[in-house]
């Protein structure tokens, strides 16, 4: 139960609301037509008492961008995944969702809001969501602080600006975040939750083209007792996206 709710759709961690600093919009017109490459690569550990299961998940895609009116339209225009669990590797079939689109809009600050959906066929759900893809993509806008300087947004990321290269400026963000909670399994089981995630990101952007390249590592740590057992699920995820146009 922790490692699905962990690893189920690969998106670790939420983007959430704007900070005081940000600047004033998110330039959603300048992604029209825009290309992106995505990589993820995830290991996810399960531990039950003496027993342990490994698996690494990788994941590409390319995502191409149209802007109807208010709305982008994000074709998957390739993707590949491929997982090795319990010493075995296989390739999983994507082919009945390529070509699928998500329909969704994002505010200021780049939080999404996702208003359709691709069909992802069970055999791709089960190993990545992809149909979530959309769900945090963007990165947040930045700061609006000078070169070398910090700030923290309302979040509670803490941002760093670097020197600017070639009219380019980027950006380092941290964030921690930790809570405990109960959910009810199998009806009627009671299952305590705790989970840690820290995140370590980097960030490329113009104001006018905005976003142009990001990574994300994210390390996800979740402990659930239930029934007088403990299990410990860790996930650790590095994303790496560009702008191919």
């Amino acid at each position: 139960m922790a490692y699905r709710t962990v690893a189920q759709s690969w998106g670790l961690s939420k983007w959430g609301l704007a900070g005081v600093l940000l600047a004033p919009s998110y330039p959603v017109r300048a992604l029209n037509g825009a290309r992106f490459a995505e990589e993820i690569r995830t290991e996810a550990v399960t531990r039950i008492e003496a027993n342990e299961r490994r698996r690494l998940l990788a994941r590409d895609a390319r995502f191409g961008v149209t802007l109807h009116g208010d709305t982008l339209v994000v074709s998957a225009d390739s993707v590949s995944l491929g997982e090795v669990a319990d010493g075995r590797s296989r390739a999983i079939d994507t082919d009945g969702f390529v070509g699928g689109r998500y329909r969704l809009t994002l505010d200021s600050t780049g939080l999404a809001t996702l208003w359709q959906r691709p069909f992802v066929p069970d055999e791709l759900a089960e190993v990545s969501d992809v149909g979530r893809a959309m769900d945090d993509f963007f990165p947040p806008l930045p700061p609006r602080i000078v070169p070398l300087g910090e700030a923290t947004d309302r979040a509670g990321r803490h941002w760093r600006r670097l020197g600017d290269s070639s009219g380019v400026q980027r950006f380092r963000w941290s964030h921690r975040s930790s809570g405990d909670g109960a959910q009810v399994v199998a009806d009627t089981v009671p299952a305590l939750v705790q989970e840690a995630t820290r995140e370590e990101s980097a960030l490329a952007w113009t104001v006018a083209r905005g976003p142009l390249a990001w990574t994300r590592q994210i390390e996800s740590n979740v402990t659930t007792r239930l029934r007088g057992r403990t299990i410990r699920a860790s996930v650790v995820q590095r994303i790496v996206v560009s702008r191919t146009r």
